[in-house]
């Protein structure tokens, strides 16, 4: 996951460098609105939507990790099935290509057995 996680972050700064002459949006500022993140069951289907606004279009995990089996997909989809019971605590961040903004937010995921 730490080499997915680098190669995101490089793709973002080549693109804020490729659209560093785009305007963003002025006349607000880029927020990560979701407020938290049902359970997850183990060997059970996963599916949560982040949301943002003001932008935002690529999404990837800044500190600590989502359960094993679950991903962040760079469109802000969390989905997967979890593999092992926990908690499981970690900050999502947000970029913005045509403002260079980048927004986080701590989130957690509370995984059970059925």
């Amino acid at each position: 996951m730490v080499r997915v996680r680098g190669f995101r972050v490089v793709v973002a700064v080549a693109c804020l460098t490729a659209l560093a002459t785009t305007p963003g949006c002025s006349d607000c500022s880029l927020t990560i609105t979701t407020k938290s993140l049902p359970d997850g069951v183990v060997n059970m289907n996963y599916f949560r939507a982040l949301n943002s606004d003001c932008g935002g279009d690529y999404w990837y995990i800044q500190t600590g990790g989502l359960p094993p089996g679950i991903e962040l997909q760079s469109n802000g989809d969390v989905q997967g099935v979890p593999t092992l019971e926990g908690d499981y605590v970690f900050t999502v961040a947000v970029f913005d290509f045509g403002s260079g903004e980048t927004a986080f937010k701590g989130l957690s995921i509370h995984v059970t057995r059925s």
